[in-house]
């Protein structure tokens, strides 16, 4: 009998203790947010989000674009001091996020510092790419001077600080005497053309030569540019980097053909018995300098709305996905169950 007691006490004590257990989770919220339908409020959040992050996240990127092609030029300490102004203001914003500042966590001030950092430094290197590629060679065409009435019988050396050279109406192209040099590194054709005027015969110094790559034969050959237009009285110098950045700078600055010119220039006076002067200026023949001066503003023009366009989207995609983990969640309604 004590035994069947004790059973006895053990199972209703099973029995209370069970719904105990059953009770306290009927008390408790069921969670069935996985099972109900999104009622797309999450993604006009992300959208009000990711959009004004993306759009003023790229102020740096510009401000540092701007920089580069209208004022480095002609300052540098306030080109790096507009770099280092944008660099604080992310980082202000990436620490202004945290509790301590401002008494609340906001994850999206952190995120928005980081973009607006890094879109500094984009711009930062974007912008050098494209002054030392084309700018710097038309910010150096602007400070030079425009020669008119050259005679091609003239030393060039009267017109070393000259960039638009507009010759005499006796000048010509001299396209019967142009050869082609191929470089054995890149298999590009490196043309050269005299330009002569009535003055001249063969035993006197050529001072000026018209250039191109790929746009001539071996011999006897010279379309390069406007060399088919017999009215073209005119050339824009040829520069290079030693003509327009500083000795440590010349790495940055698009590769010179400058030496692949002098080896056409020594082939086409063993090939013709002519004479190139000790300091030949190389041009580009053309019946509008100006225009072929600014082709390196609008090149690099053109590069920098193309390369923009591409950054711009990757932010924008990296915003929006970005909001998604930092957007406040609606709240949908759990199950409560009541004993």
């Amino acid at each position: 009998m004590f035994a069947d007691g004790m059973r006895l006490q053990k199972a209703r004590q099973s029995v209370h203790d069970e719904r105990d257990r059953l009770l306290a989770r009927a008390d408790k919220r069921i969670d069935v947010e996985q099972f109900m339908p999104s009622d797309g409020k999450d993604r006009a959040r992300v959208i009000s989000i990711a959009v004004p992050m993306a759009v003023f996240g790229m102020v740096p990127y510009v401000v540092m674009i701007l920089m580069w092609f209208y004022v480095y030029k002609e300052s540098f300490l306030l080109t790096m001091v507009a770099f280092t102004c944008l660099l604080v203001t992310g980082a202000i914003f990436s620490l202004g996020s945290k509790r301590k500042a401002l008494g609340k966590t906001r994850p999206w001030m952190f995120w928005f510092g980081v973009i607006w950092m890094q879109a500094a430094l984009v711009g930062l290197v974007v912008g050098f790419f494209l002054y030392f590629r084309q700018l710097i060679y038309f910010s150096k065409y602007e400070e030079m001077r425009t020669y008119t009435n050259v005679g091609a019988a003239q030393s060039s050396r009267a017109f070393g600080d000259g960039a638009l050279i507009l010759f005499s109406s006796d000048s010509r192209l001299d396209p019967q005497r142009a050869v082609g040099y191929k470089s054995r590194w890149t298999g590009q054709i490196h043309c050269v053309a005299p330009v002569v005027d009535v003055t001249m015969n063969q035993a006197d110094d050529i001072h000026y030569w018209a250039v191109g790559v790929d746009c001539c034969t071996g011999r006897a050959s010279f379309q390069c540019d406007d060399a088919g237009d017999f009215s073209t009285h005119s050339g824009l110098r040829v520069l290079e980097p030693d003509d327009v950045a500083r000795p440590f700078m010349r790495w940055a600055v698009k590769g010179s053909s400058y030496p692949e010119y002098m080896e056409a220039v020594r082939l086409q006076e063993a090939t013709y018995a002519t004479k190139a002067a000790a300091q030949p200026m190389l041009i580009r023949w053309t019946r509008d300098p100006v225009a072929l001066k600014n082709s390196f503003f609008y090149s690099a023009r053109r590069a920098c709305i193309k390369v923009s366009l591409v950054y711009f989207f990757i932010v924008a995609i990296a915003t929006y996905f970005l909001a998604w983990k930092i957007i406040p969640r609606q709240k949908r309604e759990g199950i409560i169950r009541q004993h």
